[in-house]
Protein backbone atom coordinates (compact mmCIF):
# COMPACT_ATOMS: atom_id res chain seq x y z
CA UNK A 1 0.00 0.00 0.00
CA UNK A 2 2.83 2.19 -0.92
CA UNK A 3 1.93 5.96 -1.58
CA UNK A 4 3.54 9.19 -2.02
CA UNK A 5 2.88 11.51 1.04
CA UNK A 6 1.47 14.86 0.25
CA UNK A 7 4.10 17.73 1.47
CA UNK A 8 3.25 19.20 4.86
CA UNK A 9 2.77 22.51 5.77
CA UNK A 10 5.13 24.24 8.18
CA UNK A 11 7.84 21.56 8.30
CA UNK A 12 8.01 20.54 11.70
CA UNK A 13 10.12 18.98 14.22
CA UNK A 14 9.59 15.33 15.17
CA UNK A 15 9.25 15.89 18.72
CA UNK A 16 6.49 18.55 17.58
CA UNK A 17 5.13 15.78 15.81
CA UNK A 18 5.61 13.12 18.45
CA UNK A 19 3.93 15.59 20.70
CA UNK A 20 0.92 16.31 18.28
CA UNK A 21 0.41 12.55 18.36
CA UNK A 22 0.29 12.12 22.07
CA UNK A 23 -2.05 15.16 22.09
CA UNK A 24 -4.49 12.81 19.55
CA UNK A 25 -4.19 9.32 21.32
CA UNK A 26 -5.16 11.68 24.57
CA UNK A 27 -7.99 13.12 23.05
CA UNK A 28 -8.90 9.58 21.73
CA UNK A 29 -8.87 8.30 25.20
CA UNK A 30 -11.12 11.41 26.49
CA UNK A 31 -13.60 10.10 23.65
CA UNK A 32 -13.50 6.08 24.62
CA UNK A 33 -13.36 7.55 29.00
CA UNK A 34 -16.93 8.40 28.06
CA UNK A 35 -17.84 5.66 26.23
CA UNK A 36 -17.99 7.43 22.45
CA UNK A 37 -17.13 4.59 20.19
CA UNK A 38 -17.20 5.18 16.33
CA UNK A 39 -17.74 2.40 14.12
CA UNK A 40 -15.47 3.25 10.41
CA UNK A 41 -13.32 2.20 8.17
CA UNK A 42 -9.85 2.37 9.58
CA UNK A 43 -8.60 1.51 5.76
CA UNK A 44 -10.75 4.41 4.49
CA UNK A 45 -9.67 6.63 7.80
CA UNK A 46 -5.89 6.23 6.76
CA UNK A 47 -6.63 6.56 3.17
CA UNK A 48 -8.61 9.89 3.84
CA UNK A 49 -5.34 11.06 6.23
CA UNK A 50 -3.91 12.02 2.98
CA UNK A 51 -6.58 13.59 1.01
CA UNK A 52 -7.23 15.56 4.44
CA UNK A 53 -3.49 16.43 5.07
CA UNK A 54 -3.39 18.07 1.69
CA UNK A 55 -6.16 20.06 2.27
CA UNK A 56 -5.03 21.38 5.03
CA UNK A 57 -1.78 22.51 2.94
CA UNK A 58 -4.38 24.33 1.11
CA UNK A 59 -5.15 26.84 3.62
CA UNK A 60 -2.17 26.44 5.88
CA UNK A 61 -1.93 29.68 7.02
CA UNK A 62 -5.89 29.71 8.85
CA UNK A 63 -5.89 26.68 9.76
CA UNK A 64 -2.25 27.18 11.85
CA UNK A 65 -3.73 30.08 13.08
CA UNK A 66 -6.52 28.31 14.64
CA UNK A 67 -4.05 25.15 16.27
CA UNK A 68 -4.15 22.91 12.94
CA UNK A 69 -0.58 23.23 12.27
CA UNK A 70 1.87 21.17 10.10
CA UNK A 71 2.66 18.87 13.54
CA UNK A 72 -0.68 17.35 13.75
CA UNK A 73 -0.63 16.53 9.79
CA UNK A 74 2.90 14.90 10.33
CA UNK A 75 0.90 12.79 13.05
CA UNK A 76 -2.21 12.04 10.85
CA UNK A 77 -0.12 10.65 8.42
CA UNK A 78 2.00 8.52 11.04
CA UNK A 79 -1.13 7.16 11.96
CA UNK A 80 -2.52 6.23 8.53
CA UNK A 81 0.62 4.41 7.77
CA UNK A 82 0.66 2.53 11.54
CA UNK A 83 -3.03 1.56 11.20
CA UNK A 84 -2.04 0.37 7.50
CA UNK A 85 0.71 -1.97 9.13
CA UNK A 86 -1.39 -3.17 11.81
CA UNK A 87 -3.51 -4.33 8.98
CA UNK A 88 -1.36 -6.08 6.98
CA UNK A 89 -0.05 -7.94 10.51
CA UNK A 90 -3.79 -9.23 11.75
CA UNK A 91 -3.81 -11.99 9.22
CA UNK A 92 -0.68 -13.04 10.52
CA UNK A 93 -1.89 -12.53 14.03
CA UNK A 94 -4.75 -15.10 13.32
CA UNK A 95 -3.25 -17.99 12.46
CA UNK A 96 -2.11 -18.48 15.86
CA UNK A 97 -5.58 -19.95 16.70
CA UNK A 98 -5.75 -22.96 14.18
CA UNK A 99 -3.56 -24.88 16.29
CA UNK A 100 -5.53 -24.75 19.81
CA UNK A 101 -6.56 -27.76 21.20
CA UNK A 102 -10.70 -28.78 21.93
CA UNK A 103 -10.45 -28.31 25.31
CA UNK A 104 -8.49 -24.88 24.57
CA UNK A 105 -10.77 -23.58 22.18
CA UNK A 106 -13.70 -24.89 24.56
CA UNK A 107 -12.19 -22.74 27.36
CA UNK A 108 -11.85 -20.13 25.53
CA UNK A 109 -15.51 -20.03 24.24
CA UNK A 110 -16.80 -20.17 27.98
CA UNK A 111 -14.88 -17.43 28.75
CA UNK A 112 -15.71 -15.49 25.73
CA UNK A 113 -19.83 -16.17 26.41
CA UNK A 114 -18.96 -15.55 29.95
CA UNK A 115 -17.31 -11.78 29.53
CA UNK A 116 -19.53 -10.80 26.84
CA UNK A 117 -22.77 -11.80 28.71
CA UNK A 118 -21.81 -8.99 31.79
CA UNK A 119 -20.57 -6.74 29.39
CA UNK A 120 -23.85 -6.43 27.82
CA UNK A 121 -25.84 -6.21 31.51
CA UNK A 122 -23.13 -3.53 32.97
CA UNK A 123 -24.48 -1.62 29.33
CA UNK A 124 -27.80 -2.36 30.69
CA UNK A 125 -27.81 -0.30 33.84
CA UNK A 126 -25.23 2.01 33.40
CA UNK A 127 -26.67 4.29 30.68
CA UNK A 128 -26.61 7.84 32.46
CA UNK A 129 -23.93 10.06 31.38
CA UNK A 130 -22.05 8.79 34.87
CA UNK A 131 -22.51 5.44 33.64
CA UNK A 132 -19.99 6.13 30.69
CA UNK A 133 -17.16 6.56 33.20
CA UNK A 134 -18.30 3.50 34.69
CA UNK A 135 -18.85 1.06 31.50
CA UNK A 136 -15.46 1.96 31.12
CA UNK A 137 -13.92 0.83 33.76
CA UNK A 138 -15.95 -2.75 33.26
CA UNK A 139 -13.57 -2.62 29.79
CA UNK A 140 -16.51 -1.09 27.70
CA UNK A 141 -14.92 0.11 24.48
CA UNK A 142 -11.61 -1.91 24.50
CA UNK A 143 -10.83 -4.34 22.04
CA UNK A 144 -12.75 -7.47 22.07
CA UNK A 145 -12.25 -10.39 19.92
CA UNK A 146 -13.67 -13.98 21.24
CA UNK A 147 -11.09 -15.62 19.19
CA UNK A 148 -7.87 -14.17 21.04
CA UNK A 149 -7.03 -15.17 24.62
CA UNK A 150 -5.60 -11.82 25.32
CA UNK A 151 -8.41 -9.65 24.98
CA UNK A 152 -10.62 -12.22 27.01
CA UNK A 153 -8.03 -12.49 29.81
CA UNK A 154 -8.28 -8.61 30.25
CA UNK A 155 -12.16 -8.51 29.73
CA UNK A 156 -12.60 -10.90 32.60
CA UNK A 157 -9.69 -8.67 34.74
CA UNK A 158 -11.53 -5.89 34.52
CA UNK A 159 -14.65 -6.63 35.35
CA UNK A 160 -13.41 -8.38 38.43
CA UNK A 161 -11.49 -5.57 39.44
CA UNK A 162 -14.84 -3.34 38.25
CA UNK A 163 -17.00 -5.33 40.86
CA UNK A 164 -15.34 -4.76 43.69
CA UNK A 165 -15.17 -0.97 43.00
CA UNK A 166 -18.55 -0.91 41.67
CA UNK A 167 -20.83 -2.71 43.48
CA UNK A 168 -23.77 -1.16 43.02
CA UNK A 169 -23.08 -2.43 39.39
CA UNK A 170 -22.95 -5.55 40.48
CA UNK A 171 -26.25 -5.84 42.59
CA UNK A 172 -28.17 -4.42 39.87
CA UNK A 173 -27.09 -7.34 37.56
CA UNK A 174 -27.58 -9.41 39.61
CA UNK A 175 -24.08 -11.05 40.22
CA UNK A 176 -24.17 -13.89 42.46
CA UNK A 177 -21.21 -15.07 44.26
CA UNK A 178 -20.82 -18.47 42.38
CA UNK A 179 -20.85 -16.18 39.32
CA UNK A 180 -17.76 -14.35 40.22
CA UNK A 181 -15.85 -17.46 41.13
CA UNK A 182 -17.02 -18.79 38.18
CA UNK A 183 -15.32 -16.09 36.29
CA UNK A 184 -12.47 -16.12 38.53
CA UNK A 185 -11.08 -19.84 37.63
CA UNK A 186 -12.01 -18.52 34.26
CA UNK A 187 -9.44 -15.72 33.81
CA UNK A 188 -6.88 -18.47 35.83
CA UNK A 189 -7.38 -21.30 33.21
CA UNK A 190 -7.17 -18.97 30.31
CA UNK A 191 -4.17 -16.82 31.58
CA UNK A 192 -2.31 -20.06 30.79
CA UNK A 193 -3.08 -20.18 27.17
CA UNK A 194 -3.33 -16.22 26.60
CA UNK A 195 0.20 -15.61 27.53
CA UNK A 196 1.94 -13.18 30.09
CA UNK A 197 0.23 -9.20 28.98
CA UNK A 198 3.35 -7.94 28.42
CA UNK A 199 4.68 -10.68 25.35
CA UNK A 200 0.89 -10.86 23.75
CA UNK A 201 1.01 -9.07 20.29
CA UNK A 202 -1.90 -7.38 20.07
CA UNK A 203 -1.99 -5.82 16.86
CA UNK A 204 -5.66 -4.67 17.18
CA UNK A 205 -5.68 -2.95 19.88
CA UNK A 206 -3.05 -1.56 18.67
CA UNK A 207 -4.85 -0.61 15.71
CA UNK A 208 -7.79 1.09 17.75
CA UNK A 209 -5.78 3.16 19.25
CA UNK A 210 -4.12 4.47 16.06
CA UNK A 211 -7.58 4.67 14.19
CA UNK A 212 -8.88 6.52 17.39
CA UNK A 213 -6.34 8.89 16.92
CA UNK A 214 -6.58 9.58 13.50
CA UNK A 215 -10.42 10.30 13.92
CA UNK A 216 -9.83 13.00 16.57
CA UNK A 217 -7.42 14.47 14.25
CA UNK A 218 -10.73 14.27 11.65
CA UNK A 219 -12.55 16.23 14.67
CA UNK A 220 -10.04 19.02 15.19
CA UNK A 221 -10.17 19.46 11.19
CA UNK A 222 -13.59 19.24 10.66
CA UNK A 223 -14.29 21.75 13.88
CA UNK A 224 -11.47 24.35 12.47
CA UNK A 225 -12.45 23.91 9.09
CA UNK A 226 -15.80 25.32 9.83
CA UNK A 227 -14.70 27.84 11.32
CA UNK A 228 -12.05 29.37 9.09
CA UNK A 229 -14.71 28.69 5.84
CA UNK A 230 -17.64 29.69 7.61
CA UNK A 231 -17.69 32.89 4.87
CA UNK A 232 -17.06 29.83 2.02
CA UNK A 233 -20.12 27.11 2.78
CA UNK A 234 -18.72 25.52 -0.39
CA UNK A 235 -15.27 25.34 0.14
CA UNK A 236 -16.45 24.11 3.89
CA UNK A 237 -18.42 21.56 2.35
CA UNK A 238 -15.98 20.00 -0.33
CA UNK A 239 -13.70 20.04 2.70
CA UNK A 240 -15.80 17.85 5.16
CA UNK A 241 -16.84 15.75 2.13
CA UNK A 242 -13.53 14.40 2.51
CA UNK A 243 -13.74 12.70 5.92
CA UNK A 244 -14.63 9.05 5.84
CA UNK A 245 -18.39 8.68 6.95
CA UNK A 246 -18.73 6.97 10.35
CA UNK A 247 -21.15 5.77 12.50
CA UNK A 248 -20.73 7.43 16.43
CA UNK A 249 -22.49 5.35 19.50
CA UNK A 250 -22.33 7.29 22.70
CA UNK A 251 -24.22 4.17 24.43
CA UNK A 252 -24.76 1.10 22.77
CA UNK A 253 -27.76 -0.84 23.62
CA UNK A 254 -25.99 -3.50 23.36
CA UNK A 255 -21.79 -4.68 22.78
CA UNK A 256 -21.23 -6.36 19.60
CA UNK A 257 -17.71 -8.38 19.67
CA UNK A 258 -15.22 -6.53 17.95
CA UNK A 259 -14.26 -8.01 14.58
CA UNK A 260 -11.34 -11.06 15.27
CA UNK A 261 -8.23 -10.50 14.10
Amino acid sequence: MARKNPTIPAKPSSRSASEARSDLVARAGRNADGARLCRSDPLADAQAAVAVVRAVEGHAAELARRGLNGAYCAAALQLAREIEDHLQALPAAALGARGRSPDAADLLADAAATAQAVRTAVLRVTRSAEGRKVARDFGLGDPFSARQPAHIARALTRILAALETHREVRADIGLLPEDVQTMQDLARDLGAIAGAPATVSDEQAQLLEAQGALRAFFDLFAAKASLALAGDPDERARLLSLLPRAEERRHLRREPTRASG
